[in-house]
């Protein structure tokens, strides 16, 4: 019943926010003929033209990567439920660790903006959003070995607002990439590279929810026992605590070659001399 009102109010808040934010765009009429020449380009490319584009893009392929790495983290810690239950004793813990993750998680998003429009850019603030994760999260697995939950709380919310930057302007960067493609062929294919953006999504939260599956049969959970072997406890360990963290560093250095933002400004330095 619980689980039932709560989807319902998130339904409820996210239907409120949606269309007030889907009311509030505004299409930005113009008369520029290259602006126009372009777009209708973007409608003459075949789905086999479009996507061979969308491969080519190298900062798309990292943002892909990201965003499956990131899909997998998240399946990981959904393990939360079990760790807290066979590991830490508690079930009720999991609505305080979901608090620890979302408040920080809101917080950061509400400040990214003005973090960017201060540091001139995406870059640098994703990075050390994502080092402070990797950081945290490491922090995360000494406090679980030693058994503190408030420390294991504080670390959690420290690096869920590490992560916050990345899901505060991923979008921007998947517009980044696209404005990249158009810089370096002529060629528009926004529609397709926001659409194929989902293409991470699916494939990381398939990946994850099928590994988290695979290994804790293969460490021999055993479904509705209130105790569970010895190697099923190593493999939460891993689940909740370990993988994560290394999932996050490999994110951290994926991030150091999304240069996107410097390459666009370079490439239209290139374009406007060129048209000189």
């Amino acid at each position: 019943e619980g689980w039932r009102w709560v989807a319902i109010i998130y339904a409820l808040v996210g239907l409120a926010v949606n269309t007030v934010s889907a009311l509030s765009v505004k299409e930005l009429d113009s008369s520029d003929d290259a602006e126009a020449g372009a777009a209708a380009c973007e409608e003459k490319l075949t789905f086999m033209q479009s996507a061979g584009l969308l491969v080519k893009n190298k900062f798309y392929i990292l943002i892909c990567s990201i965003y499956i790495l990131t899909q997998v983290c998240s399946a990981m810690l959904s393990m939360g439920i079990y760790y807290m239950k066979y590991i830490l004793g508690d079930e009720e813990l999991l609505g305080t660790f979901s608090l620890a993750i979302n408040i920080p998680l809101v917080i950061g998003l509400l400040i990214v903006p003005y973090v960017i429009k201060r540091l001139g850019g995406m870059y640098k603030i994703n990075i050390w959003g994502y080092a402070l994760a990797t950081l945290a999260r490491g922090l995360v697995i000494a406090a679980g070995y030693m058994g503190s939950v408030p420390l294991m709380l504080i670390f959690t919310a420290l690096a869920s607002f590490g992560m916050s930057p990345l899901q505060g302007d991923l979008n921007a960067l998947i517009a980044s990439c696209a404005e990249y493609t158009e810089l370096k062929t002529g060629k528009r294919i926004e529609g397709m590279m926001f659409s194929c953006s989902s293409l991470g999504i699916k494939i990381g939260g398939g990946i994850g929810t099928a590994l988290c599956g695979w290994l804790l049969d293969a460490a021999g959970y055993i479904e509705g026992s209130e105790v569970q072997l010895q190697s099923c406890l190593s493999m939460l360990g891993a689940l909740y605590l370990w993988i994560p963290t290394v999932l996050c560093g490999a994110v951290c250095l994926l991030l150091f070659g999304l240069k996107v933002e410097k390459e666009n400004y370079y490439l239209a330095l290139v374009k406007k001399e060129l048209e000189k």
